[in-house]
């Protein structure tokens, strides 16, 4: 089986359920009064993403739902990390009901103090997206892009989306020939040409987010699997 069908970007099958546990050395670390590490939520959630480590995500998670909770006015963007988090854990296959029930309704609420607010309605799309309900996630995420359209990372989503709705070409579309600065929308770059078939394009795409020091669960369980069908060494 070619890896064009072994890996799916929103619904993974177990062998690629590989989440890696994040040591806290990785992360920028203040120590307050008495001893007590404070770690970043938003490096906690890149990390998280970067290395498929379920544990960072939802350590972030508990971060940004008390943020919710307790201090709501001072966070006025924790609803969106939520979004991203409940995505990225349906992506490595370990979301619950609560979570998105949890994360709907402050994406939810967040809409409806604000109708024109892009960042409320990506929040809301990648949660439908996380979901499995693609359709409606273009259409967040379509009219983010629209109430902002110069936010790169919607582009990125968008990409994405595509790759789930089996339109790899769309995908490619959206994000060939930028000159990215993050790696994220070079591996998603690599999961299109694997749809495409086209392995000598995946295997670039990865090395370039490599390049960009975007390592961890993705670029490593793709190149392996990569690695094993072009039968050369990939690691470098």
């Amino acid at each position: 089986m070619s890896i064009g069908n072994k890996i799916k970007l929103f619904v993974l099958p177990v062998v690629f359920l590989l989440a890696s546990a994040m040591t806290v050395s990785a992360l920028s670390i203040r120590v307050v009064e008495g001893g007590i590490p404070l770690i970043d939520p938003q490096e906690m959630i890149e990390e998280g993403i970067r290395k498929g480590s379920v544990d960072l995500l939802r350590q972030a998670w508990r971060h940004y739902e008390d943020s919710l909770l307790f201090n709501e006015k001072q966070d006025k963007t924790a609803y969106l990390e939520l979004g991203k988090i409940y995505f990225h854990l349906s992506l490595l296959g370990y979301s619950t009901q609560s979570e998105f029930d949890t994360a709907e309704y402050y994406a939810r609420e967040a809409v409806e103090r604000d109708p024109e607010n892009s960042d409320a309605h990506r929040a809301l799309g990648l949660i439908f997206a996380g979901r499995g309900a693609f359709l409606d996630a273009y259409e967040e995420l379509t009219l983010a892009l629209y109430l902002n359209p110069t936010n790169e990372f919607l582009i990125y989503d968008l990409a994405a989306l595509h790759l789930a709705l089996r339109q790899p070409i769309k995908t490619i579309e959206y994000l060939e020939g930028r000159n990215h600065k993050s790696g994220w929308p070079y591996v998603v770059l690599a999961m299109a040409w694997t749809q495409q078939e086209q392995r000598g394009k995946a295997i670039l795409n990865l090395l370039k987010a490599k390049k960009l020091g975007y390592s961890g669960y993705w670029v490593d369980t793709m190149l392996s699997q990569l690695s094993e069908e072009v039968k050369l060494p990939l690691d470098r």
